[in-house]
């Protein structure tokens, strides 16, 4: 029986995410690990939650503001049904318009989101910051989206470099980088993970009373 979602979540966050990768590579499975080029809006705040993608898709030429707004609105809809634990995954191609800002942030957060994953430009940082909603972004731009760009589609499979997300899957994310945890994988991840930190934490006192590490390494089995 799995760990039920809030929980599972709670005590992921207190977990690095390289212990993650460190609980998954001694199990022999692959560390699914996004780009370098995501980087966090906050560096030192850690997000873990449950995957809600979006495939959006740019236009090849601008379209008029009335159409824009009509073709956007599946997106705006979208967020209400983002729900508590939940991440955002927004994956954008080369479209160059801003993809996520400060006033969709509010209505992410107000619903439960706890940060986003977007594949895409970022604008509105300084209201973005106020709030103190994380975001891995890939560049920024203040362009605005209506008329440029729509949503084609949600709660699908989306890819950021060699990574395929799921929805459900878990998001582990901090300053060192991001994890994808596919979901039927999850409680046994994190148990695992778990072990992990305890065995460092071992480590750590003794290296902290002049233990070497190759002798933390013997005694312990963790560096």
């Amino acid at each position: 029986m799995g760990v039920p979602r809030s929980e599972l979540c709670e005590r992921f966050r207190r977990i690095p995410m390289t212990a993650v990768c460190d609980a998954i590579y001694r199990a022999g499975r692959t560390e699914r690990v996004l780009p370098s080029y995501l980087r966090p809006l906050f560096p030192t705040q850690r997000i873990v939650g449950i995957a809600r993608t979006v495939q959006g898709v740019g236009f090849d030429e601008r379209r008029p503001w009335a159409e824009g707004v009509k073709r956007i609105q599946s997106y705006l809809r979208m967020f209400d049904g983002i729900g508590p634990d939940d991440v955002l995954v927004s994956v954008n191609g080369d479209s160059p318009v801003g993809h996520f800002g400060e006033l969709t942030g509010n209505a992410a957060q107000v619903h439960g989101c706890v940060g986003v994953i977007l594949d895409g430009n970022l604008r509105d940082t300084d209201g973005l910051r106020d709030i103190g909603l994380q975001v891995f972004y890939r560049d920024m731009s203040p362009l605005n989206a209506i008329g440029r760009w729509e949503m084609a589609a949600t709660q699908v499979p989306v890819t950021i470099g060699d990574v395929e997300i799921h929805p459900g899957d878990v998001i582990h994310a901090d300053f060192d980088g991001i994890l994808v945890i596919p979901s039927g994988e999850a409680t046994q991840v994190l148990l695992d993970s778990e072990t992990v930190m305890a065995g460092e934490d071992l480590v750590r006192g003794d290296m902290r009373e002049g233990l070497s590490p190759a002798e933390g390494l013997k005694k312990h089995g963790y560096i």
